[in-house]
């Protein structure tokens, strides 16, 4: 019975950090990787369903049963790249665990430091209370995310699950960190709908650079369905709001699966064109096979941007 009653809290709990959070924009990598969930437009947090998933929904998580692995190589101009690896392994009846690592390198970014006043203390910004910051040059960036992730079946329709992380970064030669966590379940309706809610930076997460400079990530979150058109289509769609900006940003994408081990995705990420392609091979008679995923997005901070993203499912 007190598990029953632990169950039943934790899903008030995210139920609850989702509806105070609002919906907000992507935060400190944590949907530079999958280049399928890019091909779909990044409307992926009702998908989540392969060793990805902690960083999309990690609820999803509870769809692997399997163990997984894969790597992704975000391309974002001829300088600036993210890398990362995934490995999640499922548990049976004890629900589905995984670990991420991501790591952003920029050649040439701007270096800056806090504005202090005579006394030493960092000046504030008064539209937004947050400290002044001036450029000072400009020199290599490092910023890399390393999370653990669990998520398991409350029952046949509802999965929750979370992720807590580590965030390090490099700019020039000031390190900073910060601890955070994200949340998400999903649900899975009849005739092939799924509903999906992540929140991520649950209360606030802040990275602290030791010049005195803070990166501070307010609560984000997405929430978007699925529709399996068996056993071709796939549709899918969502909205995310930054909440200091309140602004509503749609997402929505397509997935075709022109033959079994071949697919063809195209999307809409807030009026930017995505696209990409799939493969998969079967490895043997025991169900495991590879993959490998392309996509691309237009347009944007990064102008064309290019994901490929290998995996192996044993």
């Amino acid at each position: 019975m007190s598990g029953v009653r632990v169950r039943l809290a934790t899903i008030a709990l995210l139920l609850l950090s989702a509806i105070s959070a609002s919906l907000a924009e992507d935060s400190y990598l944590s949907h530079e990787f999958g280049a399928r969930a890019l091909g779909l437009g990044t409307a992926y947090v009702a998908v989540a369903d392969d060793c990805q998933a902690a960083l999309w929904n990690p609820a999803g998580l509870a769809q692997v049963s399997r163990i997984g692995i894969a790597g992704s190589q975000n391309h974002l101009s001829f300088t600036d790249n993210v890398y990362g690896a995934s490995l999640a392994a499922g548990l049976g009846k004890y629900g589905t665990a995984s670990m991420a690592v991501q790591h952003l390198l920029v050649a040439n970014a701007a270096l800056t430091r806090p504005v202090l006043d005579a006394d030493g203390n960092p000046v504030l910004d008064p539209s937004t209370n947050q400290p002044l910051v001036e450029i000072t040059g400009f020199g290599q960036e490092s910023d890399g995310t390393f999370l653990l992730g669990y998520g398991f079946a409350v029952s046949r329709w509802l999965l929750v699950g979370g992720a807590g992380k580590w965030l390090v970064g490099m700019a020039g030669k000031i390190a900073g960190q910060g601890l955070g966590a994200d949340a998400g379940m999903l649900l899975r309706l009849p005739h092939g709908w799924r509903v999906g809610l992540a929140v991520d930076d649950l209360g606030q997460t802040t990275v602290r650079w030791r010049d005195g400079a803070r990166t501070v990530l307010e609560p984000a979150g997405r929430f978007g369905v699925a529709w399996d058109l068996q056993p071709r289509w796939l549709l899918v769609a969502s909205v995310a709001s930054a909440l200091e900006k309140a602004e509503i940003i749609a997402a929505a994408g397509a997935e075709w699966k022109f033959a079994e081990f071949l697919a063809f995705r195209a999307g809409l990420d807030g009026g930017r064109v995505t696209g990409g392609v799939g493969f998969r091979m079967a490895l043997g008679q025991t169900g495991s096979f590879a993959s490998a995923d392309y996509a691309f997005v237009t347009g944007g901070r990064y102008e064309d941007r290019n994901r490929l993203t290998l995996g192996v499912t044993f």
